[in-house]
Parts: C-alpha cells; sequence; structure tokens
C-alpha cells in the first residue's frame, strides 16, 4: 500500500497549510502586549472540562493530502468512540474510495479502487511517522488537547505574539503555542533531533459547540523525516455531531487481496 493512504489515515486528524488554518502569527511587536503566564496556568487553559464531555464525533470531513509527489482531494464521513476506535470512509466523485478504521493496536484500510485491503500494528505506524505516541495522541489531536510527554519539565513564555510551553527530555522536543487572548491551541509541534524528524499540528476556525465548547474545525498536520520527505494532510469537518452515537461498519470481503 503506498505511504500516502496510510498518512491519511494516520491523523485523519488534521488540517494543512498554513495560510488557509486560522492560525497565523501575529508580528513579534505584538509580543509586547501579552503578560507572561505561569506552565500551571496554561496547562489549566488548556484542558477545558467541556472536551472531557465528548464522547463520541460524527462529522462529514474535507481532506487534503499531499506527499511523495502525489496531491489527492477527497471528502469523508468520521465516526469517533473516545479510547475506542476512530472510522472514516473517504469518497471521490461521490464514491467510496478507501474505508479505515483506527483501533488502540492496528490501523485497518480497504482500498476500494484497487480491491486491496491492510492491516498494520498501530506502533509500526508510529515508528514510520516518528509519533510520539499512538491511540492517545490521535485521539487528543481529535480532540484539539495537547499530548503531553510525561517526563518533559515544561517553560512557559512568549513567543511570534503567542503564549508557548516548550520543552525537551533528550529523545523529542516539544513546542505548544496559544494564542493570547483565549487561551485556544493554536499549534503543537513534536522534533525528534536525532532522526531530524518533526511532526506539527494547527488548529483553526474555531466555532463555540453547545457540548465541546470552542472547537476546531480545521486541523493542520505536516510531518517530515529524511527518508520519507514532507507531508500534509488537512482536515477540515463540518456537520458535526457530539455525543451522538452513530453505527459504522467495517468488513473485508472475501475478494479483496491483503497487501502490507
Amino acid at each position: 500500500m503506498r505511504k500516502p493512504y496510510w498518512g491519511l489515515l494516520l491523523i485523519l486528524l488534521s488540517g494543512i497549510s498554513a495560510k488557509d488554518s486560522g492560525c497565523r502569527k501575529k508580528s513579534d511587536s505584538s509580543t509586547e502586549t501579552l503578560e507572561p503566564k505561569s506552565v500551571s496556568f496554561l496547562k489549566k487553559k488548556l484542558e477545558p472540562s467541556s472536551r472531557e464531555a465528548v464522547q463520541t464525533i460524527n462529522a462529514q470531513a474535507k481532506l487534503f493530502l499531499e506527499g511523495n509527489g502525489q496531491s489527492i482531494a477527497a471528502t469523508a464521513n468520521l465516526v469517533w468512540v473516545r479510547d475506542s476506535v476512530l472510522w472514516l470512509n473517504v469518497k471521490k466523485f461521490g464514491l467510496e474510495a478507501a474505508r479505515a478504521m483506527v483501533t488502540r493496536d492496528s490501523v485497518y484500510l480497504l482500498n476500494r479502487i484497487e480491491k486491496t485491503y491492510s492491516v498494520k500494528g498501530l506502533e509500526s505506524i508510529q515508528r514510520e511517522y516518528s509519533l510520539p505516541a499512538g491511540f492517545e495522541l490521535i485521539q487528543s489531536l481529535l480532540l484539539a488537547s495537547p499530548w503531553y510527554f510525561p517526563d518533559m519539565t515544561l517553560a512557559a513564555d512568549v513567543k511570534d505574539g503567542a503564549h508557548q510551553l516548550s520543552g525537551s527530555n533528550g529523545r523529542y522536543a516539544a513546542d505548544y503555542r496559544l494564542d493570547g487572548e483565549a487561551y485556544r491551541l493554536q499549534q503543537e509541534i513534536f522534533v525528534q533531533p536525532r532522526n531530524a524528524q518533526t511532526v506539527s499540528v494547527a488548529f483553526g476556525n474555531y466555532k463555540k459547540d453547545v457540548k465541546a465548547g470552542w472547537f476546531p474545525y480545521l486541523r493542520t498536520m505536516k510531518a517530515f523525516s529524511p527518508d520519507t520527505g514532507e507531508m500534509n494532510i488537512s482536515i477540515e469537518m463540518n456537520d458535526l455531531e457530539i455525543n451522538t452515537p452513530k453505527s459504522f461498519r467495517f468488513e473485508i470481503p472475501k475478494h479483496y487481496e491483503r497487501v502490507d
């Protein structure tokens, strides 16, 4: 299976170019107007109680994937169940082209066009794209909740017109940016210096939801590795439904060929 298809699922979760993400950096001059805050204050702002109440998400989405010399635009239906599964079917010209399911330990993909399927352990996807965690990280990206390294001490600062939390544990460096007014998560970046691998995710187009509070409808992921090059993935959600359970199916037709 081509890597772009796996990348498409991988973060299912998360959107493309910064010019459309609503996460533009403010000029450096705006830094002077921000009062530095403590680490505990910023972390508390990044963990709204309303996000904990979100148990399921159903949404329509526009997808864009660019990498490995390919560019793919499509639409999808997305279903997420907390701590359990992330499912989506990808459509092109109104027809299903692929179906994906991510569980706590595996990633499943049906390629309707080539009539093939693939099953991989989630840990192999982590290694391939240098992700610091598995389902917990994917889930946090979907919810726009920051994912923290348990062994990393963070420091607070003001940079590029935004509040910043940053730190390093020797294996990874992490950087989180919050807007200066509402303290919403704008971007998080994970860097693995030893392998020169970087994953950054930007969040934009925040809208107020009765159940989820201020929730971003647009996500941006940019991943770079010397081995795989650069990949951009965009997901812009609409028709969002919170805590409205929805059924979904993932069945592998007997005549499909397995490829890994």
